[in-house]
């Protein structure tokens, strides 16, 4: 059996059969090879030349006696059989270096066609077309050596496990672009303790690919895998309805990373599985420059927000290599990144602060029978905890003093601000239903997060506590917002005194911010309407406690009401005051106290309907709006007074927390009057 060097050399003078058998002169392998006339046979006829001969797939022949050159093509790769990347002449002992073999390999790949039809006369078949695509295996058991960017620039099956890049720190390794219904599966390992300053020492870079399947491992690069979003020419623009299983993904910075470019688009993908961690000493601290980062999201400033990619069952575990730096294993805070679903992660917490499950203005589901606690806050950085708290909350539970005449439009609250968006802070009875929390920036870099539910809104002030009002200083803040801030606008008060930051209707809300501030705000005053089940919850990252802190404006003693006027005063009618309250007056200075529990001003007119052993009283005549929970109530009958209170409204029916021991018809009620103490 001859070599097909020898079969194929200018001074071969064996016959010119249609298929010869050979041994391959790389892998001495038996090969076949069969003539031909066209390239890549019927699919696309067109006529061979020395120019498509690769002199491995496509190779050509001197025909003495015909004096011509004659084309034959490997045989197996015409039946679709895989290729082995051997016959390209990689040695795979791991030592040699087998860029050589890989380059032409790549260099026939890219050769290849970019479609086929099954009628292409006929042109409803456009929407059926394929890409053609070749399967390059690798046998070797030991693993193959690169120094070389090798580049795919067509569609290819690529099964080469074990190769170990020995190039420089600053290039990529594998790149496989325009991949379509292809299958990737490969294991590649960079050079350990390598300089890892370059963003471009890329294990593998993945473009524009789709409806694939992969198996992929990387370790000791920069960036291990990227899945990468380009609309350049010659690119899918996008990178969609992948699935990728990880192998080992051992001491990269950046393991996983999720890359969109110049408005490309990346969607629906699965990402399963995947061992993110390091060995110790094997990262050059004097080259690392970022924190870890084992799955990231990246764009630039052109680029779209991807989607729907479902992260299932990473295990993370890392070692001392860069203490005293953090361990993030999902980290999407450079820019919005909606639809992302983790799922049973298998994380092992060895060291530092924190770990971290992303985000940046993300929606995502999250689920583990591991971790059963996950904040609902990001830290400077954007990344959200797993484990213990980290944070520091620094408003108030308010839920339980909330104060109302029971028409849900005049309410007094403790250890809140007033808010009047006449004159900013400050309190007035007629706009007694907006309250703020306010906190004073000592660090303007610091991240403030706020947890809003309905209608969230809030002001800036300047160092002289005047609300700011310039709307170039206002966007400037907006901008400032990590979640949705093109949701957000600039308000009008009633007066231009009064400008503020509002997003969404009155009937939205649960949104999650966090946000730093703009140098020429020192305040910052967190709005709340009283809906129901209205709440605010403020918090800054426990490293940062004292660089924004709680304060008042108007100083109101702790646990009291503030108000312009004492509980007797008529604009206080419909209100019920229970024994203790305290209620400032800041027309007089002066603090009230209650006595005895009752309402303010007198509250007359009152009839109702009672059945015996019922707590449901009907109100016959009367204002209900001025009836509010807890009032006090007397019914005189033939035994005597009898107290009730208050503990239900339903239309014009008060529910009380006793029943009636009589039934009567068009009864009086009497309300009684508190008392109090002013100093």
């Amino acid at each position: 059996m001859k070599f097909t060097d020898d079969f194929f050399s200018p001074t071969s003078t064996d016959p010119a059969d249609d298929l010869v058998q050979l041994v391959d002169s790389e892998s001495h392998e038996n090969v076949n090879y069969q003539k031909v006339t066209h390239w890549y046979h019927d699919a696309n006829p067109i006529a061979m030349t020395d120019a498509l001969c690769d002199g491995v797939i496509y190779r050509k022949r001197w025909n003495v006696s015909e004096n011509k050159n004659e084309y034959y093509v490997l045989a197996s790769f015409l039946a679709g059989k895989p290729v082995n990347i051997e016959l390209f002449g990689a040695k795979g002992d791991a030592v040699t270096d087998d860029s050589r073999a890989f380059l032409k390999a790549a260099d026939f790949v890219n050769r290849l066609y970019d479609f086929v039809s099954p009628n292409p006369g006929n042109p409803s078949e456009q929407w059926s077309l394929e890409k053609v695509s070749v399967t390059l295996v690798g046998n070797s058991p030991i693993g193959y050596k690169i120094s070389k960017t090798i580049l795919f620039k067509n569609p290819v099956n690529f099964i080469v496990d074990r190769i170990f890049y020995r190039g420089t720190s600053d290039k990529t390794a594998l790149i496989f672009q325009n991949s379509f219904k292809n299958t990737i599966t490969t294991n590649i390992s960079g050079t350990p303790v390598s300089d890892v300053s370059s963003d471009d020492y890329i294990g593998i870079l993945l473009q524009g690919s789709q409806h694939s399947k992969m198996y992929l491992g990387a370790s000791f690069f920069t960036k291990g895998v990227v899945c990468e979003a380009n609309d350049s020419p010659g690119l899918f623009p996008g990178f969609a309805w992948n699935e990728i299983e990880l192998k080992s993904m051992q001491s990269n910075l950046d393991a996983f990373v999720i890359r969109n470019l110049n408005n490309g688009w990346a969607n629906a993908n699965r990402v399963i599985g995947g061992e993110f961690g390091s060995f110790t000493g094997l990262l050059n601290p004097n080259t690392v420059t970022r924190k870890r980062t084992f799955v990231k999201f990246e764009k630039d400033d052109l680029s779209k927000g991807c989607n729907s990619w479902l992260f299932l069952n990473q295990a993370f575990e890392w070692g001392l290599d860069i203490e005293p730096w953090e361990t993030l294993c999902f980290d999407f805070s450079a820019a919005p990144c909606y639809g992302i679903s983790i799922s049973e992660p298998r994380i092992e917490i060895k060291k530092g602060e924190r770990i971290g499950i992303f985000h940046r203005g993300s929606d995502f589901n999250f689920s583990s029978n591991q971790l059963h606690y996950l904040t609902y806050f990001t830290d400077q950085n954007g990344i959200k905890y797993i484990g213990e708290k980290p944070f520091v909350l620094l408003d108030e539970d308010l839920s339980g003093d909330v104060k109302t005449n029971g028409s849900n439009s005049h309410f007094y609250v403790k250890n809140l601000e007033p808010f009047n968006e006449l004159s900013g802070l400050f309190p007035n009875a007629d706009y007694d239903n907006q309250f703020c929390q306010v906190f004073k920036i000592n660090d303007h870099n610091t991240n403030l997060w706020v947890q809003w539910h309905r209608y969230p809104q809030f002001v800036l002030f300047d160092e002289n506590r005047n609300i700011i009002t310039d709307h170039a200083l206002l966007q400037a803040q907006i901008d400032l917002l990590d979640f949705r801030p093109q949701d957000y606008w600039i308000a009008h008060g009633i007066t231009p005194a009064v400008e503020i930051i509002k997003i969404g209707a009155e009937d939205e809300g649960d949104y999650i911010n966090n946000m730093s501030f703009i140098p020429e705000a020192k305040y910052v005053g967190i709005i709340q309407r009283l809906y129901d089940n209205a709440r605010l919850k403020v918090m800054i990252n426990r490293a940062d406690r004292g660089k924004i802190e709680k304060i008042k404006f108007l100083e109101i003693p702790e646990d009291t009401y503030s108000t312009l006027d004492d509980p007797s005063s008529p604009n206080m009618i419909g209100f019920n005051f229970s024994t203790g309250e305290k209620f400032y007056n800041f027309n007089t200075f002066k603090t009230s106290v209650i006595k005895e529990s009752g309402v303010g001003s007198v509250l007359s007119g009152y009839t109702i309907d009672a059945v015996t052993g019922s707590r449901m009283f009907t109100v016959k005549t009367g204002d209900m709006n001025k009836l509010s929970l807890g009032t006090i109530f007397y019914i005189n009958t033939t035994g005597g007074a009898v107290r009730f209170k208050i503990a239900g409204k339903e239309g014009n029916v008060i529910i009380s927390d006793i029943p009636s021991h009589v039934t009567v018809n068009d009864a009086d009620i009497t309300f009684p009057l508190c008392t109090y103490d002013t100093y």
